[in-house]
């Protein structure tokens, strides 16, 4: 059966089906199945944003003209090109494949489609990361020095092990060849993790767990940490 949509007073059965019928004729031009004959074109809603761009009907039609160039089904000619917003864009990176353009020169580096030769290295904003970490190719570019210690992709020679952020925790690494650990950020980090990380191959959690050790020698959890922390928890804990 066909919903049913308040109109003044009075509920119409109509074949207009969407998500949140509230929106329609709420004065924002919305998309998609809104912007459609049997919706009444979003209740008028759209009406103007039609009449110039007969063939385009985004998820959002509000974002086209709104001064920010958007990617895929925005940046065409049926939209035209995103109601202007994309033209400077398109004459300076015809060949950029990025989801959000207005992200390239937002000083902000990003990685991926946005760090090419194609998108300017994310118009400009990478090229002081590009000159400090050639061989760096992640995702997140800013994440390097900022601080904290990303493992994997970030800490490497090429990155800098991460830009400096991961020596301390290498540090810790190298005095313990032989510990396999999912998180190796966790070593000496002065909370005793338990399971796989208090082991003599990992220093005891890199020392974090000596005091619990003697305390309890033969208390064997997952989280050393909860204990005495002011709540009961059960089992194993109990």
């Amino acid at each position: 059966s066909s919903p049913l949509y308040g109109y003044g007073d009075c509920a119409v059965v109509t074949d207009c089906e969407v998500g949140q019928p509230d929106n329609l004729g709420d004065g924002e031009c919305d998309g998609n199945a809104y912007n459609t004959r049997p919706c009444e074109f979003d209740r008028g809603d759209c009406l103007v944003q039609n009449a110039r761009y007969p063939l385009c009907n985004p998820r959002y039609p509000e974002w086209v003209g709104d001064g920010k160039c958007h990617s895929k089904d925005y940046n065409i000619e049926e939209c035209g090109y995103d109601g202007g917003d994309c033209l400077d864009f398109n004459e300076k990176y015809p060949d950029c494949e990025a989801n959000n353009p207005s992200w390239l020169g937002d000083g902000t580096c990003h990685g991926g489609a946005y760090n090419t030769e194609e998108c300017g290295y994310d118009g400009g904003d990478c090229f002081a990361f590009n000159e400090a970490y050639p061989g760096c190719d992640v995702t997140f570019p800013s994440s390097v020095g900022d601080g904290k210690c990303n493992s994997k992709d970030y800490n490497t020679e090429a990155c800098g092990f991460d830009g400096g952020d991961c020596q301390a925790l290498n540090g810790i690494l190298e005095k313990y060849p032989d510990c396999e650990i999912s998180k190796p950020i966790l070593l000496g980090d002065g909370k005793c993790d338990g399971g796989e990380y208090n082991t003599p191959e990992c220093g005891y959690d890199g020392s974090d767990c000596l005091v619990f050790n003697e305390k309890y020698p033969d208390c064997k959890i997952s989280k050393p940490m909860l204990l005495g922390n002011g709540e009961c928890d059960g089992g194993e804990y109990n």
